[in-house]
């Protein structure tokens, strides 16, 4: 009995070294995160020597650790020399279960997500599947982020085989009926990829004016930047941004490397001729519309423009987590791709370009949103967020303007900013909790202690459990 007590007080104790969390925390009971510099995202600053109170599931306190108390009983996470701010938004994610065989592995994608930071994440394409992912996260049956569901994508043609993930809408009646039945149906938003006609485009727009739903997704040559920005529609990619650099609106019939257009050798063509003294104006139209825009440039560069070898790729911390199949598949789809790749002047003018235009966007004002457009290809959920940070770092954005790409942003165009987004009295309980400060260096937002989602604690064991179980779940013969 002596050995046994023995051993609860040094285990005590080790907790305690490492920042002691208690996963289930009554809800009559508080957390206190002691001695922490905040980084609440309502501003540009960073509070040293601070607590921060959570009770049910909520920040109910937070101030100088000298002037605020911490109650009697309070669970102790120590805070000093960690930096807490708001958890991360995904705003442009899928699921494998686009992928491959079709399997639902969502549960473990989710945990990856949350592994991750990601406390709250947008899915891009919808499906009932998803549907019922959003509802055994928000009735906790699942550990995960809160989910936002786009619908079906809306497109004008689906020439691929297998599954379809998509509303065909090739006529305005076409359209009328699919908006009305995704906003029926629950889903949070209507989607928009693929070779929409400008009559079905203008119909998706109206009908989800009349329906109260908003519009996100990619801009099509069929529809063109100067309607997409008139209807305010959300836009995904940057997409036919680089075609308003053409020379003029004949040059390869107005069709540059926006969207679909990357895969052809005819419109990588015209990059050596695009006119970057147009951007202020892009960025001027923009601004003037008022949207948000989620670049997805990490996705875009890593997977088109920087010719990253093989063996980087299987170097990366989250390759072990892509299904065997889907492996497969996004190496095949790869060389077919790098086989005849554009020239590498070509490619490297198109990340330049890319990388100017986000800048400027930002620097005008322009509300930019973080998302990873993951797993597609050799992403994957959580893990690339962290890359489109960086992708927006390098492009010349402070750590801070990067941030709020992840958090405020995010949380104020989807009408969530008075409970998420940032670190402040009365909001949700959603934060991560760093070892380094990322406003020093963009990249400390891998260097996660803690996760805190709906005020329950997840350590670094509970963090490394998480991806493990997902990891089992999306490769059985991985080893841990």
């Amino acid at each position: 009995m002596k050995k046994y007590t023995a051993f609860i007080f040094v285990m005590v104790g080790m907790l305690s070294l490492s920042g002691y969390v208690l996963r289930n925390n009554p809800s009559d009971s508080t957390t206190a995160i002691v001695d922490v510099t905040v980084i609440p995202m309502t501003k540009d600053v960073s509070l040293e020597h601070y607590n921060v109170l959570i009770k049910d599931g909520k920040i109910t306190a937070l101030g100088k650790t000298a002037d605020l108390k911490i109650p009697e009983n309070a669970k102790v996470i120590d805070g000093k020399g960690k930096f807490v701010l708001p958890g991360f938004f995904d705003m442009h994610a899928h699921f494998f279960y686009e992928q491959g065989d079709n399997v639902n592995t969502c549960e473990a994608e989710l945990k990856l997500m949350l592994a991750n930071g990601l406390t709250t994440t947008r899915i891009e394409c919808g499906d009932s599947v998803y549907l019922v992912a959003r509802k055994n996260v928000r009735e906790k049956k699942w550990k995960g982020p809160e989910l936002f569901v786009s619908s079906p994508q809306f497109v004008g043609d689906w020439p691929w085989p297998g599954k379809m993930f998509a509303m065909l809408c090739k006529s305005p009646e076409d359209a009328i009926a699919a908006v009305k039945k995704c906003k029926k149906q629950g889903y949070d938003e209507i989607k928009i990829t693929f070779m929409v006609k400008r009559e079905v485009y203008d119909a998706i727009i109206k009908t989800a004016r009349e329906e109260n739903i908003k519009v996100t997704g990619h801009v099509g040559p069929l529809v063109k930047l100067p309607a997409a920005l008139q209807a305010k529609q959300q836009i995904e990619h940057m997409d036919e941004f680089i075609d308003m650099l053409l020379p003029d609106t004949t040059y390869n019939h107005g069709e540059s490397v926006s969207d679909m257009n990357i895969w052809r050798k005819r419109a990588w063509n015209t990059v050596p001729y695009l006119d970057e003294k147009k951007i202020p104006d892009l960025v001027r139209q923009v601004k003037q519309a008022g949207i948000y825009v989620t670049p997805t440039n990490y996705f875009f560069l890593s997977s088109f423009a920087d010719s990253i070898s093989k063996e980087t790729f299987m170097k990366r911390p989250d390759y072990a987590y892509i299904p065997k199949k889907i492996l497969e598949e996004r190496w095949k789809i790869r060389e077919h791709y790098w086989k005849k790749a554009p020239p590498l002047a070509s490619r490297q003018r198109y990340i330049q370009i890319r990388k100017k235009m986000t800048f400027q966007l930002s620097e005008a004002g322009v509300k930019l949103m973080a998302g990873s457009d993951s797993p597609e290809w050799f992403l994957v959920q959580g893990f690339s967020i962290h890359d489109e940070l960086e992708t927006f770092a390098s492009a010349g954005l402070s750590p801070y303007s990067a941030l709020l790409t992840a958090t405020r942003n995010p949380a104020e165009y989807l009408g969530i900013l008075s409970t998420k987004g940032t670190i402040e009295n009365g909001k949700d309980a959603d934060m991560i909790l760093l070892e380094n400060n990322p406003l020093l260096n963009i990249s400390n937002t891998r260097t996660i202690f803690a996760v805190i989602k709906n005020g329950l604690v997840y350590n670094k064991t509970d963090l490394y459990k998480l991806k493990n179980e997902a990891k089992r779940s999306l490769n059985p013969d991985s080893p841990d």
